[in-house]
């Protein structure tokens, strides 16, 4: 099993969380250089107020309604991801585990994430 390095990012804006995660994964999921370690990594990190939104949801596609948010002090900000609308802000902590999962066998961890797709 690869190793599994836990890192906090402390509090980042959405998009710098959103591109390391990108890169991560395409670092672990790369098969094309066998002699390049892969690592699992775990994220932590809190987030500036942002609404976010993926490809399940209904954009926000009024600017009255991106400005409503901006004078409530969030961004927003779409991903290629399948989620609803979400806000993330200071004081939540949020979880990005960047991992193989076929690695992961046989843990509870593995299952929680297959859930939440």
């Amino acid at each position: 099993m690869n190793s599994t390095i836990l890192r906090d990012l402390g509090r980042c804006s959405y998009p710098v969380a959103f591109r390391l995660q990108e890169e991560l994964s395409s670092r672990l999921s790369d098969r094309s250089n066998s002699t390049r370690k892969r690592e699992n990594v775990i994220l932590l990190c809190e987030h500036d107020p942002v609404y976010t939104y993926g490809r399940r949801s209904a954009k926000i596609d009024t600017n009255e309604e991106e400005n409503r948010l901006r004078s409530l002090g969030a961004s927003t900000y779409k991903s290629n991801r399948g989620g609803l609308i979400t806000f993330h802000g200071p004081g939540q902590l949020v979880c990005y585990p960047i991992v193989d999962l076929r690695e992961w066998k046989d843990c509870v961890l593995r299952e929680v994430l297959l859930a939440t797709e």
